[in-house]
């Protein structure tokens, strides 16, 4: 997928984030890099604990106390916002880069009207008065889809349900027009017509604010179809990156190939039993030698276990995986053919345990 020539809205190089924990440090984010130009959407996909979350903070610099970033850069603009007073990013966070976050219910606050809570950032970043806040946070409902606007700005967010609740989360964000959007889980514990209204409506404003936007999910039918590159996370790390077609046609890292088959196909008989990735994610805290995927890789060699693969270049430039036997290659399968057949993985033996999930023992 080729890139606008301009200068990308949002850089991120080599970013690194550690939380500090009484068994030591816990690397959440380990060597992040992606480029995102404006208007063009970028979905980090992974499991729970991959990454995805701690990645979005680190570039917002919402970080809790105990965590660290200490390499890497964030460039929004050119201009790297690590390097910020705390005045200085106030002015930028909310104006130039803002973010969707997945729990409507417990950001927005219980005893602030709506209308109040919308018209906030445009009084502080962009010096309206009372009255014309008010007018622009009802254009904002206006434009996110909520019917009768004029009620809901007098209205609280137990009064909302949980898909307009979501809808005024991304009018807030969207109140002083951000070049950058960051939308993570934003259809968490929504049922799937309203987390296909809020998806459509998030794609439909990013075209006609030309932001640049980023997509967080667990779920890669979220991405399909939505974005323009995908980088997928494991343990805090990029396992592979590559154009949204591209991805989904050559997969190529054994880890991304089992979160497809984890999805439930509508072509499946009733009761079909759905797919599962075997194993547990790995302890951030002690991370292994090797690929931090391989105990519960299909495709894992004892290569895997004492080295960690670096994310190279497959057969399209554009397509990077870390995987020393990736799915799809000769390689790849023959490991694969050879770990079914044994009934192992590389981490151990896997043993039935009557539910079909298996169990890993140490071999």
């Amino acid at each position: 997928m080729s890139h606008p020539a301009d200068t990308p809205t949002l850089v991120v190089e080599d970013l690194r984030t550690s939380f500090a924990t009484e068994r030591g440090a816990l690397k959440a984010v380990d060597g992040v890099s992606f480029a995102l130009h404006s208007g063009q959407t970028l979905g980090v996909v992974g499991e729970s604990g991959s990454g995805k979350s701690a990645t979005a903070r680190s570039i917002m610099n919402l970080l809790p106390p105990g965590a660290s970033t200490s390499t890497g850069r964030v460039l929004l603009d050119g201009r790297d916002v690590r390097n910020l007073s705390r005045a200085e990013s106030r002015h930028i966070w909310g104006v130039e880069a803002s973010m969707v976050f997945q729990n409507p219910m417990t950001t927005l606050n219980p005893v602030i009207q709506i209308g109040r809570q919308i018209g906030e950032g445009l009084r502080y970043h962009r010096r309206l008065s009372r009255e014309a806040a008010t007018r622009r946070a009802r254009e904002l409902l206006e434009q996110v889809g909520i019917a009768d606007p004029d009620r809901r700005l007098r209205e609280y967010p137990h009064q909302l349900s949980g898909g307009m609740r979501q809808r005024v989360m991304i009018a807030i964000a969207l109140a002083c027009e951000p070049k950058l959007l960051i939308a993570d889980e934003p259809t968490t514990a929504l049922d799937v017509t309203v987390q296909k209204q809020i998806l459509d409506l998030l794609d439909r404003l990013r075209r006609q604010h030309r932001m640049a936007m980023i997509l967080i999910t667990h779920d890669l039918s979220v991405v399909a179809g939505r974005t323009d590159e995908v980088i997928v996370m494991y343990a805090g790390r990029i396992v592979e990156k590559a154009p949204t077609l591209r991805l989904f046609t050559a997969m190529r890292h054994p880890y991304t190939k089992a979160l497809f088959e984890s999805i439930p196909k509508v072509a499946h008989p009733s009761h079909t039993r759905l797919q599962i990735i075997p194993g547990r994610p790995p302890d951030l805290a002690k991370l292994p030698a090797g690929c931090a995927f391989a105990p519960r890789c299909a495709h894992a060699q004892p290569r895997c276990l004492s080295e960690a693969p670096p994310l190279s270049i497959g057969d399209d430039t554009e397509h990077l995986f870390a995987c020393f036997y990736p799915a799809g290659s000769l390689e790849g399968e023959a490991a694969a053919a050879a770990n079914r057949a044994a009934g192992r993985t590389a981490g151990g033996l896997r043993l039935a345990n009557g539910t079909g999930t298996g169990e890993e023992v140490s071999s």
